[in-house]
């Protein structure tokens, strides 16, 4: 199967750095090239589209709904894995009257014969009055087995997490370490809140579905399900400091 779109396209870089900043810029038709008859993506307030006929109409819902929020992005850092890629950034836009600083990231896996798929995690909140989009049930990523190069300090923080063992979760995070949630709020161990954070989810239900690890960060895809809800995709982004044990959490789920 050929690509049916043609010139190429002119956007270069990584697929995950390049998919928000295109829709942000209204640069539809570059991307739409860029992505060809092989993708899907997978937005959580427009769903899922894998065809030449549904991505085209989903990138128009995208970039008008952000068009009208006034986005702007920031990228701040990428992670570049084995079988998939990771962008992070901060989306700055209007959202039912209010200006909101939302983190935001997109994962580009690639798959056999040329296929990728993108996900996108961000919590934009909108009410789904006047005209904004609702957000959509996402199915949940499905494990991909037992995760490969999963390092031990990053697995022993998951386990605590899963447990609800919040001590065992602190120890694998500097003293100067912090979470960052969905919203974009930070939570300091050295200030207990962090603590605090962790104790408030209770115990939570963690499937490991992919990982991009460049040393420095690691990107996690999972499925997360909170005290008996129904299961969420999520990014879980680790970041190690200097010390080896991790410095900063961010996470990003509805």
């Amino acid at each position: 199967m050929t690509d049916e779109r043609s010139p190429p396209s002119a956007l270069k870089g990584r697929l995950a750095d390049i998919y928000v900043p295109a829709l942000v810029s209204g640069t539809l038709d570059a991307l739409s090239r860029r992505l060809g008859n092989r993708a899907t993506i997978d937005d959580p307030l427009y769903g899922r589209a894998s065809s030449l006929v549904s991505i085209d109409p989903l990138l128009a819902h995208v970039a008008t709904f952000f068009a009208e929020g006034h986005a702007t992005y920031e990228h701040v850092r990428s992670t570049t894995g084995v079988d998939r890629d990771a962008a992070e950034g901060r989306l700055s836009m209007t959202i039912d009257g209010k200006a909101r600083e939302l983190p935001i990231a997109i994962v580009a896996e690639r798959r056999r014969l040329r296929e990728i798929e993108l996900r996108v995690y961000y919590a934009p909140e909108t009410s789904g009055a006047g005209g904004a989009p609702a957000r959509k049930a996402r199915a949940p990523l499905m494990p991909a087995g037992p995760p490969i190069g999963l390092a031990s300090l990053i697995e022993e923080i998951i386990e605590g997490v899963r447990d609800g063992d919040v001590e065992q979760a602190l120890a694998g995070f500097d003293e100067s370490g912090r979470i960052v949630d969905p919203a974009g709020r930070s939570y300091l161990k050295h200030m207990g809140v962090m603590g605090a954070f962790l104790s408030d989810l209770g115990e939570m239900d963690v499937q490991i579905g992919g990982i991009a690890d460049d040393g420095r960060t690691a990107c996690i895809e999972a499925t997360v399900v909170r005290r008996g809800g129904p299961p969420s995709p999520a990014l879980l982004a680790f970041e190690r400091g200097e010390s080896g044990l991790v410095n900063e959490l961010r996470i990003y789920w509805e």
